[in-house]
């Protein structure tokens, strides 16, 4: 692709996968605003693993996987980028959990902090990222996206708004980071481009 096409190509792919976050990050609020917990001891347990080293295992591969693209390519930016997005997140949820929002923002068990989900917000920024790169491998990356905030929810770590408003932030927070990197003069795209 040279000049205009490149740039209405990488558009298309941003654009393509944003309409899959949006579907997705809607299905899970949806889920999280509707579905209470269950109440169930097996699917307690399953969505306290998911919540725990679920989350943890997600966030090291997707992040490993990421980085072997950037040294791939030769592509510093797309290094820092990912860098700057785990910061970024960390960052902004850690600063939120420390206003006083009011009951909305407390956690289910009455503990301050719960606004917003930052494991909600990290997976779903860093589902939005993959994607970009591997899109027919979404249904992976927010699938995991989606299991990891539904057990903030069934485990009594968040309440749905609080998930809800992580959906909001990680997709939102990715978008913006991969739009600016798609101007960067070593970004690119790969070949494999379409969603599921």
């Amino acid at each position: 692709m040279k000049g205009n096409d490149m740039v209405f190509g990488r558009n298309s792919i941003l654009f393509q996968n944003m309409k899959f976050a949006v579907f997705v990050g809607m299905v899970m609020i949806l889920i999280a605003l509707t579905v209470s917990q269950s109440g169930m001891n097996e699917i307690l347990i399953t969505a306290s693993l998911f919540s725990g080293i679920g989350n943890d295992a997600f966030l090291v591969i997707s992040n490993v996987i990421l980085f072997w693209v950037a040294y791939k390519k030769r592509c510093k930016s797309l290094f820092y980028m990912v860098l700057k997005v785990d910061a970024a997140v960390w960052t902004i949820v850690h600063l939120l959990k420390i206003i006083e929002f009011g009951d909305w923002a407390l956690r289910p068990n009455g503990i301050p902090g719960g606004f917003p989900s930052g494991h909600t917000t990290h997976a779903f920024a860093m589902a939005f990222m993959l994607a970009v790169f591997y899109p027919r491998m979404s249904w992976l990356w927010y699938g995991s996206a989606v299991v990891i905030s539904w057990s903030r929810i069934e485990t009594s770590a968040h309440t749905g708004l609080q998930v809800t408003a992580g959906v909001v932030f990680g997709i939102g927070l990715a978008w913006f980071a991969v739009n600016n990197w798609l101007k960067q003069h070593d970004s690119f795209v790969l070949a494999e481009r379409k969603m599921p």
